[in-house]
């Protein structure tokens, strides 16, 4: 399932969003994460989580993206259909409710 977000700003603070990034991943063991300015209108996390499913890597990827939408602001969806997400729910679940906490961010229905 899908999960959306309304974040605080109208424009994308890439900087603001790496450090609410990296926080989020030093706050547990074996994360990291790369940050990602795909696109003028959306910067991505790739967050790499430790997991035994896949023995060839011993990661999974959860991936969590910002969306500016001009006047309307600012938008952060975990998608579950994007990387490992919907494989690794729980992670991408707990990843992206903390980056929201760090981010101000408030679930919308969509």
């Amino acid at each position: 399932m899908d999960r959306t977000w309304k974040l605080a700003g109208k424009k994308l603070d890439e900087t603001q969003l790496r450090t609410a990034g990296e926080a989020v991943a030093k706050s547990y063991e074996g994360v990291s994460v790369r940050v990602e300015k795909e696109d003028p209108e959306f910067i991505t996390f790739f967050f790499s989580v430790p997991w035994d499913e896949d023995p060839e890597s011993g990661s999974a990827e959860v991936e969590i993206t910002v969306y500016a939408l001009g006047r309307d602001g600012l938008i952060m969806c975990l998608e579950a259909d994007a990387a490992d997400n919907e494989a690794a729910q729980d992670d991408a679940d707990q990843l992206a409710e903390d980056l929201a906490g760090q981010l101000h961010g408030e679930p919308i229905d969509v």
